[in-house]
């Protein structure tokens, strides 16, 4: 579990910007240097201390939290709001460029300028899925959590959230997720339950993880 994840950015706003971060993991507490979405470790390097799959579970979190913390000026508003069309309209800024596009049905409209004409394909594609994963936490906001049997053994949580205008709850416990009532099987196609399930599992899994905390590093000083 992640602790006391901390981001100061070096070089703000300029060519060669990076994010510094300190954060504790297995009690130990690790800094590095966050740059073209790569992860270089400062002393003490977690292989030394760390095996494998713990260090790969680690760069994973560390990854999804800095991109998030990079992508806070992600904002969203939304279109024929309460409404069967409604839709989000959402800008960011990626690479020192401004975005705008549109988000239905999982689906991106691009505004313009068009990413497209500006990127790489590689890039493209990785700027898209940031949207999508940005979009579906926004999307998903009204998602609802509660543990049971906190602290103890047996601790799990019971979730609660909308999806295509119906209201699920279930548990989630060891990874996998126990449906209360409605069944959303009995609502939903094969390939939207598991979209769903998909994204539940991915909500729970940020929010059990979610008490790292991000503030900047020697704030106000020089």
């Amino acid at each position: 579990m992640i602790q006391d994840f901390n981001v100061k950015t070096l070089f703000e706003d300029q060519f060669h910007e990076r994010q510094q971060f300190t954060l504790t993991f297995a009690g130990d507490t690790y800094q590095g240097i966050f740059h073209n979405e790569d992860i270089h470790w400062l002393h003490p390097q977690p292989h030394t201390k760390l095996v494998e799959g713990d260090i790969q579970d680690l760069e994973s979190k560390v990854y999804d939290l800095l991109t998030n913390h990079v992508d806070q000026d992600f904002t969203v508003k939304p279109l024929f709001e309460d409404q069967v069309p409604e839709r989000h309209q959402f800008a960011l800024n990626f690479d020192g460029a401004n975005y705008q596009g549109i988000f239905h049905n999982e689906e991106i409209q691009w505004l313009h300028p068009q990413p497209k004409h500006q990127l790489e394909k590689v890039d493209l594609v990785d700027l898209e899925s940031k949207v999508h994963d940005l979009m579906t936490h926004h999307v998903y906001q009204d998602f609802k959590v509660k543990p049971l049997f906190e602290d103890q053994f047996h601790e799990r949580h019971q979730f609660e959230l909308n999806h295509e205008g119906d209201s699920y709850q279930g548990i989630f416990h060891n990874e996998e997720i126990h449906w209360l009532h409605p069944q959303p099987k009995h609502q939903l196609e094969e390939d939207d339950l598991q979209d769903l399930e998909s994204k539940v599992y991915d909500l729970m899994t940020n929010h059990i993880n979610q008490d790292f905390q991000v503030k900047p590093l020697f704030e106000d000083q020089q």
